[in-house]
This record gives C-alpha cells, sequence and structure tokens, in this order.
C-alpha cells in the first residue's frame, strides 16, 4: 500500500510549537516533567494508554521532521518533538520525558524534554517481509527489509523511496548526507530506480484518517552503506530492459517486484491516466497508479514518461505486472513513450452473451443493447464519469466514458444503442456488472432505431418457452424411443445369455452322462475280473498249484492298478481345470527320455505296432516339465498305437523349432472324423468311428491341458482313414546342468 507524509501532523507539529511560544515553553515542560516516572517502553504498551506521564531511557534509532525514534531493550516507541529543540543524531543515548499519547500500534510520548546522556551502539536489526511489517510487525523499532525501488524523490532534506516488497508497498525516509555533515540532496538518486535494495531503518505504523492501520514507513538513520545496500544495480533508463510478450505473463501467482517492458498497440485511453493496449499473444491494461503522491516540498525526477496518447499508437511500457483471478493481466506504476502509430486494431462483433462467457477481456468489441440508465458523475480524480447502463439477450452490463468535462449524452434511456469499445471483466473494476466497456469518445456510441416486434425480448421469450417446450416433447419422444430399444436390445441379450446357459448345461449334463457311463463300463470289467479272480482263490483254496496262485493275484493287481490309474487321470483333468497344475522344469535328456517312454509303451501294448523314434541328433538338454511331458507323448503315442491297425508304424519325431521342442506323433490308423474334431480335446468325448475299442475319452483331454499349463499347444491334423498326426509345441530352454535319470 502507499503511505502519505501526514500533513495533518505537520499541522499539529507546528500549531505544538506556536503553543510553547504563546506561554508554554520549554521551562513549564520541564517544570512539569520534573515527577515523571521512569518506565520502560515494554511498561508504556503494556498500560497502553494516552495521557500517562512517563520517562525513558534508550537509543536513538531515527528521526524525522516530527518524531524521534528511541528504542531500549524492550520495544521501540516514537517521540514527537514539538517541545523538543535539542539536536539528536542516531547512536546519541537520551532520557526523554513526556506523556504518552494515541492507543495500540499508535502509542507514541509527547515529548516535553531531552537530555543526551552518551553514545550507544545502534541496537541490532531483525528481519522482516514487507508483508509482515505492513500487517502488524511494525512498532517503531529497527529492522532490516528487501524490496525493489520503483521511485525516488526528495523531500526535507532526506532521499524519498517507493519500495515493493511481495505483495506490500512502504515509503522509505533516508538522509542522503553523512552524519554530521552540511551536504543536503538536491535531486532524487536516480540510479537506485528498479534496484533490488537491503534497507535499515525505524518501521513506523502508518494510519488512515478514520485511524485504521494502514502499512508502514521506514525511517532510516543514515547514508550509511549498511543501512541501504544495493543487491542488484537499477537504471536511470527504465527502457533498457529486456522486451517481453503478454502470453509470458501467464501462469504468474506469486507477486513479483519487479518492473518489466513491454510493448503493445493502444485500443483505448483514458485521460485519467489509464489505458488498454494489445500484442500478437494478448492483451492488458496499464495505468499509472500506486505511484507515491506529490506532495508539498517533494521533488521529483522531471523524466517521468507519461505522455498523452490515443487508440492506434504503439507505445513501450515499464510496469509491475499481476494476473487477476480472471486471467487478465494488469500493470501498474508504469511509466510508458510512444514509439510509432499504427491502424487501431478492428472492432469484434460480439454478443453480451458471447462477451460473459469469457475470452473477450481487453478486446476491441462493437455489441448492441437497451440502455436501461444513464449516470454522469466526478470521479476521486476530479474526472468525469459517464456511465450507460445496458442490457442486451437478458444481460446486464455497463459502458463508461471518462472525460475532463462534462458533456452531453448523445443516447437515452430507453433507446436501442450500438457501442465500440474496449471490455473489462476484473470485479473491482466492473462493479456490480459483469463486463464493462470503456469507450474512448461520445462518438462511440450512438441510437439505433427499436428493433421489430417479432425481435422484442417479450416475443422472443415466448418463442423460446415455445421452442423449449417442442423441444422436450421431440426429446422426450426420442429418450423413449431410446430406451425402448435399449430395453429390447437387453431383453434379446438375456435371451441369448440364456440360451447359453441352456445349451451349457444340455452340454453338462451330457458330459456328466458320459462320464458315469465311461466310468460305470471302464470299471465293470476290471471289478468282473476282480471278483472272477478272488472267487477262484475262494473256491480252489489249496487245490491250484503256485502258478496259477500268482497268475490270479496278477489278475486282480493289474486291474486294481487300471482302476487306479483312471482315478488318477480323473483328478488330474480336475486339477488341470481349476489351475492348479504346476509347471516344474527340470533338465531333460530328450532321446533318453523319449527312449524309456516308447519302450515302456510297447511293451504294455505287446508290440502291436513298430514305433519309430527320431530324435534330432543335436538337440541339447532342455529344461522341461517330466511329469507333464510323459503325460502328454505318453496319451499320444498310446492313441496312435490303440487306434492304429497291428503292425503298422508310428512315427515320433522330436526337434527343434522358434517356440522350443517340437513333438510330431503320426499314425496310419482310422483318423479323426471331421465332425469330431473341434471336440477331441473335451473330456470324455470320444470319436464317432471308434467302435467297441476301449478308452474313458481323458487321454487327450489331460495331453492338451498338461501342454497349455507348460505354456505350448498341441494340433490335430487328420482325415478319415489316412490316419492322424499330433504336433505338441512347447517352449524349452536349454540347461545348464546334467539331467537326472529319466524317470520310469
Amino acid at each position: 500500500m502507499i503511505h502519505r507524509l501526514p500533513a495533518v501532523v505537520l499541522l499539529a507539529a507546528m500549531l505544538c510549537m506556536a503553543g510553547t511560544l504563546c506561554g508554554q515553553g520549554p521551562n513549564s515542560g520541564l517544570a512539569m516533567a520534573d515527577s515523571v516516572p521512569l518506565m520502560t517502553i515494554k511498561e508504556i504498551r503494556t498500560k497502553n494508554k494516552a495521557n500517562i506521564p512517563a520517562a525513558v531511557r534508550g537509543v536513538v534509532t531515527a528521526m524525522d521532521v516530527v518524531r524521534i525514534y528511541v528504542q531500549d531493550e524492550t520495544g521501540a516507541i516514537g517521540v514527537i518533538r514539538a517541545a523538543v529543540f535539542q539536536p539528536v543524531a542516531p547512536g546519541d543515548y537520551v532520557e526523554i520525558k513526556g506523556t504518552t499519547t494515541g492507543q495500540g500500534a499508535g502509542l507514541g510520548l509527547n515529548g516535553l524534554s531531552l537530555t543526551k546522556t552518551g553514545i550507544a551502539a545502534l541496537p541490532a536489526t531483525k528481519t522482516f517481509t514487507g508483508e509482515q511489517l505492513d500487517a502488524s510487525e511494525s512498532q517503531h523499532q529497527r529492522v532490516r527489509v528487501t524490496g525493489t525501488v520503483h521511485e525516488v524523490g526528495v523531500s526535507s532534506g532526506m532521499l524519498v523511496l517507493q519500495v515493493q516488497s511481495g505483495s506490500a508497498s512502504f515509503i522509505a525516509m533516508w538522509p542522503g548526507y553523512q552524519p554530521h555533515s552540511e551536504t543536503r540532496v538536491l535531486a532524487p538518486r536516480m540510479d537506485l530506480m528498479d534496484a533490488d535494495v537491503e534497507l535499515v531503518g525505524a518501521a513506523v505504523p502508518q494510519f488512515s484518517q478514520a485511524g485504521y492501520r494502514n502499512g508502514f514507513r521506514l525511517i532510516m538513520a543514515s547514508a550509511d552503506p549498511e543501512d541501504l545496500k544495493v543487491l542488484k544495480n537499477g537504471s536511470p533508463d527504465i527502457f533498457t530492459r529486456p522486451l517481453r510478450t503478454l502470453e509470458s505473463f501467464r501462469g504468474m501467482t506469486s507477486h513479483q517486484n519487479q518492473r518489466h517492458l513491454i510493448k503493445g498497440v493502444v485500443t483505448y485511453w483514458s485521460d485519467a491516466g489509464w489505458f488498454h493496449l494489445q500484442d500478437e499473444t494478448g492483451t492488458a491494461r496499464v495505468n499509472n497508479a500506486d505511484f507515491m503522491p506529490q506532495q508539498i516540498g517533494w521533488l521529483y525526477r522531471s523524466d517521468r514518461s507519461e505522455p498523452q496518447l490515443s487508440p492506434g499508437d504503439i507505445v513501450e511500457v515499464v510496469g509491475m505486472p499481476e494476473v487477476k483471478s480472471t486471467g487478465s493481466i494488469s500493470f501498474t506504476r508504469c511509466e510508458w513513450r510512444q514509439t510509432g502509430h499504427a491502424e487501431p486494431p478492428p472492432f469484434l462483433a460480439a454478443s453480451a452473451s458471447a462477451i460473459i462467457k469469457g475470452g473477450y477481456d481487453g478486446r476491441p468489441v462493437s455489441v448492441t443493447g437497451r440502455v436501461v440508465d444513464v449516470d454522469i458523475s466526478t470521479d476521486y480524480q476530479g474526472f468525469a464519469v459517464h456511465t450507460f447502463w445496458m442490457q442486451s439477450e437478458g444481460v446486464d452490463f455497463s459502458a463508461i466514458v471518462q472525460m475532463r468535462r462534462k458533456a452531453k449524452a448523445p443516447v437515452k434511456v430507453g433507446d436501442y444503442a450500438h457501442m465500440t469499445g474496449v471490455v473489462t471483466t476484473a470485479p473491482n473494476v466492473v462493479g456490480r456488472t459483469p463486463f464493462r466497456i470503456n469507450l474512448n469518445d461520445m462518438e462511440s456510441i450512438h441510437s439505433l432505431p427499436p428493433p421489430p416486434a417479432w425481435r422484442s425480448a417479450k416475443v422472443i421469450r415466448w418463442v423460446l418457452v415455445g421452442a423449449a417446450v417442442l423441444g422436450f416433447g421431440v426429446m422426450w419422444i426420442f429418450v423413449l424411443r431410446r430406451q425402448v430399444a435399449q430395453q429390447t436390445a437387453q431383453l434379446r441379450k438375456n435371451a441369448f445369455q440364456l440360451q447359453e446357459q441352456l445349451d451349457q448345461e444340455k452340454e453338462l449334463s451330457e458330459m456328466k452322462s458320459r462320464f458315469v457311463f465311461t466310468v460305470s463300463h471302464e470299471f465293470r470289467n476290471p471289478l468282473a475280473i476282480i471278483m472272477s479272480c478272488s472267487d477262484v482263490l475262494q473256491r480252489a483254496k489249496g487245490k491250484l498249484t503256485p502258478e496259477e496262485h500268482e497268475r490270479q493275484i496278477s489278475g486282480i493287481q493289474l486291474n486294481v492298478r487300471r482302476m487306479a490309474d483312471m482315478m488318477e487321470e480323473v483328478l488330474l483333468l480336475g486339477r488341470a481345470e481349476a489351475g492348479r497344475l504346476p509347471c516344474n522344469p527340470e533338465p531333460v535328456n530328450m532321446q533318453s527320455f523319449c527312449q524309456r517312454l516308447v519302450d515302456q509303451i510297447r511293451s504294455v501294448s505287446d508290440a502291436r505296432c513298430p514305433i519309430e523314434l527320431c530324435v534330432e541328433k543335436t538337440l541339447p538338454n532342455l529344461m522341461l516339465d517330466t511329469s507333464m511331458l510323459h503325460h502328454i507323448l505318453g496319451n499320444l503315442i498310446s492313441n496312435a498305437v490303440k487306434y492304429s491297425p497291428p503292425g503298422l508304424c508310428v512315427d515320433v519325431n522330436v526337434c527343434l523349432d522358434d517356440i522350443g521342442v517340437c513333438f510330431t506323433i503320426h499314425d496310419q490308423g482310422m483318423g479323426v472324423p471331421t465332425m469330431d474334431r473341434p471336440r477331441i480335446f473335451e473330456p470324455f468325448h470320444r470319436g464317432s468311428n471308434v467302435g467297441e475299442t476301449a478308452g474313458t475319452g481323458l487321454g487327450l483331454a489331460i495331453a492338451e491341458r498338461c501342454a497349455r499349463a507348460h505354456g505350448g499347444s498341441i494340433t490335430c491334423e487328420s482325415d478319415p482313414g489316412d490316419g492322424t498326426t499330433f504336433c505338441v509345441h512347447l517352449p524349452a530352454t536349454i540347461a545348464t546342468t546334467k539331467p537326472s535319470l529319466a524317470p520310469s
């Protein structure tokens, strides 16, 4: 915030001095102060009352034309020096007597006498941010704060600096002379313009005329380099800095101290010193507000650049950016210079409803509406503000013409008007309407003939209502038809799913029937043989020769193993269907493994068919699950032997392929009928051409599940009467260790 040197304080100081000269001189003040109690500054602030006699001792930290600032170990206070005439300097240790004045942060001491008692070191400083001091931390104490200088001036032999520190702006009063020197600053220090500085001084709270806290002012002790330290050099030529586009400021969230250089074309100019411009990337509002005000005795730099402009002027602007909540960009504390002139940007035809949706802030537009009210007033700067309250398409907005003098409005209440100007949407600028049109002059607004009756708001409202009702009816019919279509589709889907479930139930029922039939049929023969052998052993007990007795026992054991194998196949299939069939690869010598398996099948089948085994000679040891491999190859080779005519050869080939290892089993048997081929891997399914050949329908199902669990696959090629070829592809890696003995 910006703070003035209160003229009322200067007047009060002069009145106090006049009162002293009229009989209330220093002698009467000293007499009154003889019995004043000595107190610490903290004790005075704790009492927090006016008109209390008090005496304080402390170090002078700074002074201006109105006050002396004194600080002890407990705090700091400002002493009004109207009745104190002794000269003091920073570092003087003094005793001051007087009465308290004010309360709270404005608590001070009306000095009646001052006695120097020595010289002391200035108190240590504490570093604060500008926001902290602006809010509550400024209590006349000596502080350290950083910021950027945006303006310089001179007052009463002191350099006046306007400093921006974060979101806080304050005035710093800096003695432009060395202590005890008669030299005075006669002109502002232009080299400090836009310099980053670190300042040390007494932080003095400021108050508005209504008595509310209004920021702070920094009174610096001396021109010592420690009190004003330049962190980053400034320049008297403010236009020598990098040029930026308006788009580059998008997304800026925090307040920045620095001013930046932009360039654009003026689209609107106000005699009050603010205007709109745009470049190729965006628009912005520019004003010279927030500079420290002109006051009596304050000398300003004479080259502050703020020339009068008009739409179409090409200007360079140096200012401090701020991105509003609406996304619009505003520059304050600006200076500008004209560098050329061009044709002003064209006015875009826009409706009020389109503008309210956004995207037009700072843009030149032309808009039409009805004049609801006209108001002419004078703002705080003395400019005449002509405000036109408008309405269009049910949207309320305003338009203004800001001029040095009042002028006659070219339109009246009830007129339809067309206007051209620049849109402003900032809430703190437009007031109670969603946007405002800034008009360059009175020629920017003129009346229009009223629209036809059918274009009146009432007729349009009824037409819109009718259209809305009709549209609602059409939409309702559309929604109903869509719902009917969705429900019909859902019914069809449900019917399809129900049919699928029925087919699955039917297939499951058939599978159960096949399972019961197969198990019953396959268990009947072994059970009959077991029963027969046990009867023979029971009836002919002691009459059988050892050979016949052993043969009966072997028959029982063989059929028990046959039944156990069948149950093992059913359990294995169940584990595979449940996904609980683990794969445990181990090193395997394929030649040895396959030869053992072929020998076993040849032995079990009583050499029904010759089996030709061909294993690729260069085939290395591979990592495979021997248990799964035994189920896969055992079932495929056994089926090839079982369903081939006796004496016909069965070929078994083993080789490497792109996946891993490939097993090919070819027979010359009856083949698989085409209608059965899609279901050959289903449990308990057997080909329609197997006739009386024994079997459970589980072998191929187990082989296919084991291959899948191993990460591989099985394919079948067959033509009835021409034999069958099964190809098994299993992923496998080369073993790095020697295999154990192949399982029997």
